[in-house]
């Protein structure tokens, strides 16, 4: 009995459920099964499966910490922190561009510098004053109040005007020149034969740019002019606008002025230009202020050379004889 009780022991410790022994011993003693069944055997198996499982629920406790669904969140609110904020700079910089180009707009137009070409209406302006006391006006942008104030109350959308204190003949050159180059602008003149009186040429063009470019022009071509004493002009084929403003009646080639001069100046320079070319088929005219000369191009242009070499050898040339 001692022997089959160390056997059992051992093979209980062994981890053995199942007790071997002889068929006889067995039917002969059915109380032996009896005496194992209250033997508390621990299933290691078991054990082991639960010492996992308790490991792993350990770790499974020690994972679902707060520490990590806080970084999480952390993490979920800091990108769309992150957007916002990259989102709230680019609209706050194309604000702050939309609004500084407004502004740079706005400083512009209220600048209110006379010509100005950037946009912005432009101002009536003074071009320049002539030095003999003549003056040029640009007038781009006129209400429609202001345009009956010209000659001729057009309603065009810029008005360039010159005056001059005395009419030369040169100011019809240069107003022909204008209205030969640029035909659709429209014009008025006051011009006396006479010379006494005031010369006013009046422009008007639906083109400002341009109408403003002819009388930056016109002012540098009438500031040259009063510095000198006298000059000479020549036109070849005038129109038949000039030829009328100079009461010209026949059809000529040619015509040349010397301009500058005195009426009485006028008669003693042709008096000496007469001596020199006796058999020139010569038309002249003596005027106050100027001589004209018509004919064929290659006569006036060679009379009007010894004219103002004459001219030049008056006493007083630097002022008007």
């Amino acid at each position: 009995m001692s022997d089959v009780m160390k056997q059992v022991v051992q093979e209980v410790l062994r981890g053995n459920t199942t007790v071997i022994t002889s068929g006889h011993k067995q039917r002969g003693k059915p109380s032996a099964n009896t005496s194992l069944d209250g033997i508390d055997r621990p299933n290691y198996q078991r054990l082991k499966q639960d010492q996992r499982l308790s490991v792993l629920g350990k770790q499974r406790a020690s994972s679902s910490t707060p520490v990590r669904p806080v970084r999480q969140n952390s993490q979920r609110k800091n990108r769309p922190s992150a957007l916002s904020d990259k989102h709230f700079n680019e609209e706050s910089i194309s604000k702050l561009r939309s609004i500084s180009m407004a502004q740079g707009k706005v400083s512009r137009r209220g600048t209110g510098v006379a010509g100005d070409n950037h946009g912005g209406v432009r101002s009536s302006k003074i071009i320049g004053k002539v030095r003999n006391g003549g003056c040029v006006w640009f007038f781009p942008n006129l209400p429609q109040e202001l345009m009956g104030s010209f000659q001729r109350p057009l309603n065009r959308a810029a008005v360039g005007v010159i005056k001059m204190p005395v009419c030369w003949p040169s100011y019809l050159l240069l107003v022909n020149e204008i209205i030969r180059d640029h035909q659709d602008i429209k014009f008025y003149i006051s011009w006396e034969k006479a010379g006494d009186a005031p010369f006013i040429a009046e422009f008007y063009d639906d083109d400002v740019d341009r109408l403003e470019k002819v009388m930056n022009e016109a002012y540098q071509k009438l500031n040259r002019r009063s510095l000198k004493s006298f000059e000479t002009y020549t036109a070849i084929s005038p129109s038949p606008w000039l030829t009328k403003q100079l009461n010209i009646s026949l059809s000529v080639d040619a015509i040349g002025l010397l301009e500058g001069v005195s009426y009485y100046s006028g008669i003693l320079l042709m008096d000496s230009l007469l001596r020199k070319f006796d058999n020139t088929s010569l038309d002249y005219e003596i005027a106050e202020n100027y001589v004209l000369l018509k004919g064929s191009y290659h006569v006036v242009s060679e009379l009007v050379t010894e004219l103002k070499k004459e001219a030049g050898r008056l006493p007083g040339t630097d002022q008007m004889v």
